[in-house]
């Protein structure tokens, strides 16, 4: 867990670094080509996003209403790398997050995982009509996690770890760009591939694949929409939408998965965000109690920190 903390943090500071690269680069050449200072000429690439690191706490000694120490930490990076020109535009986007909190003191301390997301998306698209808005559209996007995840407050028992799952979709499309801050991306023929590749979660059958499989395949729609934008000076919103549905199995049960993050800044270093994501996915079985039968659930996850935040620009 520390060493996963860790890699957030060497993230955060090489996306900063890479962010500012890629807007040097881009001055430098437009001041080449164009003969004009960089502020004046039209650059290929945009950079937009937010890192994050939350700290929260709580001690009690001899505490009458009650209450347990707690230390957690939180870390995300949501980065936006968009290159346009003549007719052709390549958008990436990256999404990290870890958090963990550890709870009690001594012997009896405890951790939990608060938050663990990978997810990155790029896209290829190459200009259909002169107004820059529709593009031909090849797009890849992988999403999982960095460590286990276990059935709490049971934490010996793994329901998850990285590529179990792993989702990876490919699809060809038309993407919709009327701004830099928004993509919308409509595929009629998608393929989705669900990993599972601990030996034990797949001989369980678990997200969906077949009973002893590691990789389980569907075809169908796919549609992505993308909005980064800042709402005011000081408060900007992210937001992705993915739905999908398979052709050949239970064809109208669409899978949702919807991120939201609001991050509203203080000063130059310190911000509050607030961060939620929703999943419904008919082939994700989940139990509500211990003796309840499992079955498709809407899943939701909200995160509120207030810590040190940079924004990429």
């Amino acid at each position: 867990m520390k060493k996963t903390v860790l890699v957030l943090f060497v993230i955060l500071f090489s996306a900063n670094l890479f962010a500012q690269d890629i807007i040097k680069v881009s001055k430098a050449k437009d001041e080449v080509m164009s003969g004009a200072p960089a502020d004046t000429a039209k650059k290929p690439w945009f950079v937009q996003g937010t890192g994050s690191i939350a700290i929260a706490q709580a001690a009690f000694s001899n505490w009458a209403a009650g209450g347990e120490n707690s230390v957690g930490l939180a870390a995300f990076v949501n980065l936006k790398i968009n290159y346009r020109k003549g007719k052709h535009m390549w958008s990436n986007t990256i999404d990290f997050g870890y958090g963990f909190q550890y709870l009690g003191v001594g012997g009896n301390a405890r951790s939990t995982k608060t938050n663990d997301k990978i997810e990155v998306t790029t896209a290829y698209g190459y200009e259909l009509h002169p107004n820059k808005k529709w593009y031909l559209t090849v797009l890849a996007n992988f999403r999982s996690q960095f460590s286990a995840g276990y059935n709490y407050p049971d934490d010996s028992t793994v329901i998850s770890k990285f590529m179990s799952p792993g989702y990876v979709v490919v699809g060809l499309g038309i993407t919709y760009a009327p701004a830099e801050w928004f993509y919308l991306y409509v595929s009629p023929a998608s393929v989705r591939f669900t990993f599972v590749l601990d030996t034990v979660l797949a001989n369980q059958g678990a997200f969906g694949v077949e009973k002893g499989n590691n990789i389980r395949g569907e075809f169908g729609p796919y549609l992505r929409a993308d909005l980064n934008k800042d709402l005011a000076k000081n408060i900007n919103i992210t937001s992705s939408l993915e739905l999908f549905t398979d052709y050949l199995k239970n064809f109208g049960n669409i899978d949702v998965n919807w991120s939201l993050l609001l991050t509203l800044k203080v000063n130059k270093w310190l911000a509050t965000s607030i961060s939620t994501q929703l999943i419904y996915d008919d082939d994700i079985m989940i139990k509500t109690t211990p003796t309840s039968e499992p079955g498709p659930r809407t899943q939701f996850k909200e995160l509120l920190g207030v810590g040190v935040s940079y924004k990429f620009h």
